[in-house]
């Protein structure tokens, strides 16, 4: 019996997927996508991000050669694009726009920026 639960919907990411071990969401990010985390953690940019509150912290718990293992800061509520008023929108737009300007600063891009990701 495995250990944790995949959540069905994280199929789009080939360089890692979520999981939920004990009922707590964890993201699994693969040796093919251990090098861009790296990459985002020793760049600053995650300490930027999360600082301005444009990117949820997490702690690593696991790593190894093999990828790393992340369990996310739970957010307060969780909502969908389907649910938003043209207004979230615009804000869920402008936070992106904004992540990918911070990021191409120090030469990085987003790789999904899907409203389901916002």
């Amino acid at each position: 019996m495995p250990s944790h639960t995949t959540e069905p919907s994280s199929f789009r990411d080939n360089r890692g997927y979520i999981f939920y071990k004990n009922g707590e969401p964890h993201r699994q990010v693969t040796a093919e996508g251990l090098s861009d985390y790296r990459l985002l953690m020793d760049s600053g940019l995650y300490q930027e991000l999360t600082g301005a509150s444009l990117l949820v912290e997490h702690t690593e718990v696991d790593a190894d050669t093999n990828g790393v293992t992340l369990r996310p800061e739970r957010a307060p509520l969780i909502s969908y694009p389907y649910e938003w008023s043209f207004s979230m929108y615009q804000d869920a737009a402008q936070a992106t726009l904004e992540i990918q300007r911070r990021a191409m600063k120090r030469g990085l891009s987003l790789r999904d920026a899907s409203a389901y990701n916002m």
